[in-house]
């Protein structure tokens, strides 16, 4: 009984090996109808891909918040297009538009959220859902509110000599708050304890500090 105990055991040692590679096989492999399975090297570069994507989705959050132009406009190329809203053109003219927006706006906060992305070499295709929040003034002088905003991003991007930019944007707008009266004007926020734009925002000095710029 031990000896048969033993045999059973070390076939399935044996085994293991074997399992384990088909295994492997089976998680590298493409589903039917797919394609190729991709080798190491791909899925690397798909994993790098997606990274800097999911940053670049995150600069443009942050180029919104900051009143950042130059930063905005990095992340379109130039012949890059554009719909959302009643918008629908280049992005670079985008840009100028939304620019114009939240330059003048006390506060700003994007959030960007679910992202997922997809990548097929050199090119990228992206989702992602955002929420912000708008601090300006009221159109009738009589203070500041507070507006919200929610929706998704639909993003085609192209990868060239290595830098990922998008290519063209679909912005789809599912909610917009009502505006509501603010019950504390911004000037009364203290200073030195919120965020600032670009460039007073400690963000940009304490990255050069860390960069070494």
């Amino acid at each position: 009984m031990e000896d048969s105990n033993r045999r059973t055991a070390l076939a399935a040692m044996l085994a293991l090996p074997v399992g384990m590679a088909v295994a492997a096989e089976g998680s590298a492999a493409t589903p039917k109808g797919k394609g190729k399975p991709m080798d190491m090297a791909q899925r690397m570069d798909a994993i790098e891909s997606k990274q800097a994507i999911t940053e670049l989705l995150y600069a443009y959050a942050r180029a919104n918040d900051r009143a950042d132009e130059a930063l905005l406009r990095s992340l379109f190329w130039p012949e890059s297009t554009h719909k959302h809203g009643k918008f629908d053109g280049k992005s670079s003219d985008f840009v100028a538009f939304a620019f114009k927006i939240v330059s003048t706006l006390k506060y700003a906060c994007h959030h960007i959220s679910n992202v997922a992305v997809d990548v097929k070499g050199d090119k990228a295709f992206s989702e992602c859902y955002y929420f912000a929040q708008h601090r300006r003034d009221r159109k009738d002088g009589s203070g500041e509110e507070d507006v919200f905003f929610q929706g998704r991003y639909l993003d085609d991007l192209e990868r060239r000599n290595g830098e990922w930019r998008i290519i063209r944007r679909r912005g789809l707008s599912d909610y917009t708050s009502p505006p509501q009266p603010a019950a504390t004007p911004y000037a009364d926020w203290p200073a030195g304890q919120h965020s600032e734009k670009y460039p007073s925002d400690d963000y940009y000095r304490m990255r050069q500090q860390f960069m070494g710029i």
